[in-house]
């Protein structure tokens, strides 16, 4: 059992759960990404829950607090404390995330990535899972690893992560001469491109929205945005709020940044969301929305990732601004 877990079951059989949401308030936003369980071609990481555990957290957090929208909630007035609920990609298995919370009541906020609806291709997160699935292996120097990359100690896991790493902060417009690169460092192939199981499909967007979920942009093809030239970010934003609109028949003003870090988006991108229209812009580095935030192209969410059990999601919204930091 982790410390977090702990802390959890103390507080329940304190009862004091209730005295440590009264250290907050304002609007805490959980982001989910994928449902069920990896597999080889898959990044393990972006795992958030099995759908059977977070129908759990969706009955836990609705019998504890108001779930409202993320993109239409305010949380300056009325009760102290919200939550919502966000999920970014396009998976399809986040379908059956939109129905759990349909038949809950809540309305969640779904953020596509419409290349991958388009033209569904593995991204390039989960082609480093499988590059890296074999094992770490030195890197020698290049322009995506100027000093190479000496994997003694490193396990598969901090191996895949630090390739990773390197993509979201280097490759920018190469990211096909970053994989390609390191399909020849690792001598392992690169991945078919048939993945159309892998996304929703275009009837299964107007699905979810017409499960009541709102719908937001989340680019073409999911780079860091802040390391694009401004024309490029300008294209990722634009052409996916505008394959959202035609296929949903309706205006789509919400945005979430790809990777969601500080350093993902910058003054560029604010402007560029700006000319396009964007009403509200969402991060991904932790944070509450206290009740006197007013930055709407840095609306902050909290993560959770598959080793946040029911408990330890509870504990978060007790004690956000302990367990959720920005």
């Amino acid at each position: 059992m982790s410390r977090t877990e702990q802390a959890a079951r103390l507080l329940r059989l304190t009862r004091l759960d209730t005295l440590a949401r009264r250290t907050w308030s304002g609007l805490l936003i959980f982001n989910y990404h994928r449902f069920g369980a990896a597999g080889p071609h898959d990044e393990p990481d972006l795992y958030s829950a099995t759908l059977e555990d977070f129908e759990t957290h969706v009955a836990e957090l609705a019998d504890r607090f108001e779930i409202v929208a993320a993109g239409s909630a305010e949380w300056g007035d009325g009760p102290a404390r919200r939550v919502a609920i966000t999920v970014d990609d396009g998976y399809r298995d986040q379908v059956g995330a939109a129905e759990i919370m349909s038949r809950h009541g809540v309305t969640g906020t779904f953020f596509v990535c419409t290349g991958f609806v388009d033209q569904p291709h593995h991204a390039w997160w989960d082609e480093i899972a499988w590059l890296t699935g074999g094992g770490a292996c030195d890197l020698p120097p290049s322009e995506w690893f100027p000093t190479g990359l000496d994997s003694a100690g490193l396990s598969t896991t901090a191996f895949r992560r630090r390739v990773n790493l390197a993509y979201k902060a280097r490759a920018g417009e190469y990211g096909e001469k970053f994989l390609d690169d390191l399909a020849d460092a690792v001598g392992r192939a690169r991945l078919a491109t048939d993945t159309s199981d892998h996304w929703m499909s275009w009837d299964d967007v107007r699905r979810v929205r017409e499960l009541g979920m709102e719908i937001g942009a989340h680019t073409v093809t999911h780079p860091v945005l802040a390391t694009l030239p401004r024309q490029r970010q300008h294209e990722e934003v634009a052409t996916s709020v505008e394959r959202l609109c035609a296929e949903l028949g309706e205006p789509v003003d919400l945005f979430s940044y790809p990777v969601g870090a500080r350093a993902s988006f910058d003054d560029a991108t604010r402007g560029v969301l700006r000319d396009i229209g964007v009403r509200r812009a969402f991060s991904f580095y932790g944070g509450v929305n206290g009740r006197r935030h007013d930055d709407m192209f840095d609306v902050q969410r909290a993560g959770v990732y598959a080793a946040h059990t029911t408990p330890v999601v509870r504990v978060m919204a007790d004690m956000p601004r302990v367990l959720c930091k920005g």
